[in-house]
Formats: structure tokens, C-alpha cells, sequence
């Protein structure tokens, strides 16, 4: 090969390289393009579909999520003041005191008025606190405040339904708070026979303290009314989780006749002819007392109606806003 061709071959690499890096220099550009209009694209779809928004996103739109803002905070502490209105703070007391109060209150509770015999419960009623009231126990020094605000917390509704006029309060359980479930170990083996749990640390109290219960008790309807409307408006922060109610007896099973007929046919058959004869006498002999009874056309009379067994589950709450010096310092401030 001679020096011209050397020459033309060296020339002619030397413009392929370039033009292959031309080519892709270009290729990169074009698609960097693409990627840059589908980004510029999105962009102005996503400016597009917020400047349809209620709330403009400019200056006035921002300044207008500050006073809303601003008014929602406003509005929560005012319901935080209204919803922990009936929170109370208790005095420190001591075992021994504190079980001479709940028998002593007790004996006041049992004394209100109802349908009872006069009274809106029974005698030995323990109004959900037996091993106290009525079995002589000690409560624990850290159950202390805790049954304190229990049983402020019961006998504001006992005093609501007997106030309301209801018959008589047939049961009051509390309902204590689920127990918390052990976490499984982490690697996934069973502890071994014998070995000691860990004792966890108590989480301080967070959120409002709340008294669950379960009332069940006889009234009349509008009796029950007064009791739905009385709990709203209590000092207390009371929510009526849930009731259920029914009829002590039926009532028109009872004007036609219903049970006496279920009663005289689960009777056994007489056999014989004197038996069915006898039979027949006393169908006869119940026919003509049927007869004879005027029909008036009533049936059931609301004012003689049977009593409401009512059960009603009712959740009191304590916001917990008087705790840690917060009396005081609400003291301080009404100063």
C-alpha cells in the first residue's frame, strides 16, 4: 500500500469516528428533549388541574389556609374548654377512707326514689363496686384515684335515671378497659419453661380517662326519653354508647289469649271417650264464655302498658384537663 492510500484510509476512519459521535450526540439531545417536553408536559397538567382547585395555590390561597387554620385551632380549644367542662380533681385520700365513702355514698345512693318499693334499687344493690361495698375488701393505694372517678363517674348516672323517674335498676357493671396482649418475640422462638417476664414500663396516661358501664334497668317510655335527654346535658362528658330494649310481656299475646291456648295445648291428651267428651264439653263451655265477653275494640292502652327492660351501655370521659397543677393554675387565672 502506497502513502496516498495510508493517507485516504487514515482520513476516512478518522470521519467515521466522527460521524458515529455526531450521530449519537444528536440521538442524546433528541431524546433528552423528549424526556424534558413529557416532564414539561406533566408539570402543566399538574398546574392545570390545581388551579381548578377550591383554594387557588397563590398568595391568596395560602393566606387563606392560615385563617382557617388558624380558626380551626381556635374552635378546638373552645370544644376542649366545653367538652371537659365536668372534669374533677380529686383529693388524695387513703384506703381505708376511701372505703368508708363508697359504703357511706352507697347507703344515699340506694335511698333515691323509684318504682321499688319507693326506691330505684334493691336492697344489696352494689352499684358495680360488690367487693368493695359489700364484701369488706381494701382497695389498693393505685387504684385510688381511679375509683374515685369510677364512682363519680356511676353515680351521676344513677342519680340521672332516678331523677328521670325511672322503675328500678336491675343491674350496673363496669366495664374495665381490654387487657393488653404480649408481643411475641421478635425472632420467633417460644420463651423457654421458666423464664421470667420482662416487666414492661407503664405508658404514661394519654387522652381522656374514660368509665365504661353497663346499665340495664325497667321504665316506662317516656321515663326513657327524659334518661337519653338528661345524660346530654349533664356536667359530666357522658356518651350513650349503645341500648336495646324490649317489652316485659307481650301484651296483646295476652289480651287475645295466646299463652292460655299454648298452655292448654301443651297439655296432655286425655285418651277414651270420657276424655274426648270431656273435651268437647270444655270447648263447648269455653265458647260460650268467649261469646259472652263484649267486644269493645281495644287492645292494647299505652298508659297500661307494660314496663321497657332497657340495657344501655354509657361512657363517661374525663379529659384529664385538671390533672398535674392544671386546678391551680385555673385558680390562678379565675383570680
Amino acid at each position: 500500500m502506497n502513502k496516498s492510500k495510508i493517507i485516504l484510509a487514515s482520513v476516512g476512519g478518522v470521519t467515521l469516528v466522527a460521524s458515529l459521535a455526531l450521530a449519537y450526540l444528536i440521538w442524546s439531545a433528541v431524546s433528552e428533549k423528549a424526556e424534558r417536553g413529557e416532564g414539561l408536559e406533566g408539570a402543566r397538567q399538574s398546574v392545570a388541574s390545581m388551579a381548578k382547585m377550591p383554594v387557588y395555590p397563590g398568595p391568596e390561597g395560602i393566606k387563606a389556609y392560615e385563617e382557617n387554620a388558624a380558626a380551626y385551632e381556635k374552635w378546638r380549644d373552645e370544644a376542649r374548654k366545653v367538652a371537659s367542662i365536668g372534669d374533677v380533681a380529686f383529693e388524695p385520700t387513703t384506703p381505708p377512707a376511701l372505703k368508708a365513702f363508697l359504703v357511706e355514698d352507697a347507703r344515699r345512693l340506694s335511698a333515691l326514689p323509684g318504682g321499688a318499693d319507693g326506691l330505684v334499687v334493691r336492697p344489696e344493690f352494689s352499684f358495680g363496686f360488690k367487693e368493695y361495698v359489700l364484701d369488706g375488701k381494701l382497695p389498693a393505694q393505685d387504684d385510688l384515684s381511679r375509683l374515685q372517678r369510677e364512682w363519680l363517674d356511676m353515680s351521676t348516672v344513677v342519680e340521672s335515671l332516678s331523677r328521670c323517674g325511672v322503675i328500678e335498676i336491675t343491674d350496673l357493671t363496669l366495664i374495665s378497659a381490654a387487657p393488653a396482649q404480649e408481643e411475641p418475640p421478635k425472632d420467633g422462638r417460644r420463651p423457654k419453661k421458666g423464664a421470667k417476664k420482662q416487666a414492661k414500663a407503664e405508658p404514661a396516661a394519654v387522652g381522656p380517662a374514660v368509665t365504661r358501664m353497663r346499665v340495664e334497668f325497667r321504665t316506662m317510655p317516656p321515663a326513657l326519653v327524659a334518661v337519653a335527654n338528661d345524660l346530654m346535658t349533664v356536667r359530666r362528658f357522658v356518651v350513650v354508647d349503645d341500648f336495646s330494649f324490649v317489652r316485659e310481656s307481650d301484651e296483646l299475646v295476652e289480651k287475645i289469649g295466646g299463652e292460655p291456648r299454648k298452655t292448654a295445648e301443651q297439655q296432655p291428651a286425655k285418651g277414651g271417650r270420657r276424655g274426648r267428651r270431656g273435651r268437647q264439653e270444655e270447648s263447648a263451655e269455653e265458647s260460650a264464655e268467649e261469646s259472652a265477653v263484649p267486644a269493645t275494640g281495644i287492645v292494647t292502652d299505652p298508659m297500661t302498658a307494660p314496663a321497657l327492660k332497657v340495657t344501655m351501655t354509657v361512657s363517661v370521659y374525663d379529659f384529664r384537663s385538671l390533672e398535674d397543677g392544671a386546678a391551680a393554675k385555673e385558680t390562678e387565672e379565675q383570680k
